[in-house]
């Protein structure tokens, strides 16, 4: 195989794996934006209620010593803000993902927005066997339990909490 194979293979796999991480983090924003938006229509009811606030920002994270590239959710319900980071290495001097994944993440909260999250959980997205890549939970510095719409909905829950 040619050169020129190997770097057409290499931008092939490039693009589909950019494919595949897009889309994962759409679907982990889409499932924080349905629970936001539900949770702002029973709320949002009663007089003199504030709903959640949501937006997103470019943002760049460090898991080991690895930088992962991507985006920030922040969902804040009075005095607290849920965090979501979701990224990837977009070059080489970034590294790579651990654990074999296509990308990483981290769930966290905070009480001030001018405080670093704390982190409550690591997610990693990659493939599982033959299946469509999805994410799971670290735990114990290794992929565990998959993230769930039902695990996503509970740290949203956890916004309303005092």
């Amino acid at each position: 195989m040619s050169n020129k194979d190997y770097a057409a293979d290499y931008l092939a796999l490039k693009v589909a794996n950019d494919q595949l991480r897009e889309s994962g983090k759409l679907w982990v924003w889409d499932q924080l934006n349905k629970f936001c938006a539900e949770i702002n229509r029973s709320v949002m009811q009663a007089p003199d209620q504030a709903g959640i606030q949501v937006g997103s920002q470019e943002w760049n994270f460090s898991v080991e010593n690895f930088t992962m590239v991507g985006e920030r959710y922040g969902a804040r319900y009075r005095g607290r803000t849920l965090t979501v980071e979701i990224g990837w290495p977009k070059l080489p001097e970034h590294g790579y993902v651990p654990d074999g994944g296509l990308a990483r993440g981290r769930i966290g909260f905070s009480q001030n927005v001018m405080l670093d999250a704390r982190p409550v959980a690591e997610m990693v997205f990659k493939r599982n066997g033959a299946a469509d890549p999805g994410w799971f939970l670290i735990s114990s510095n290794r992929p565990g339990e998959p993230v769930t719409e039902s695990l996503l909905k509970k740290y949203v829950e956890m916004l309303l909490q005092d």
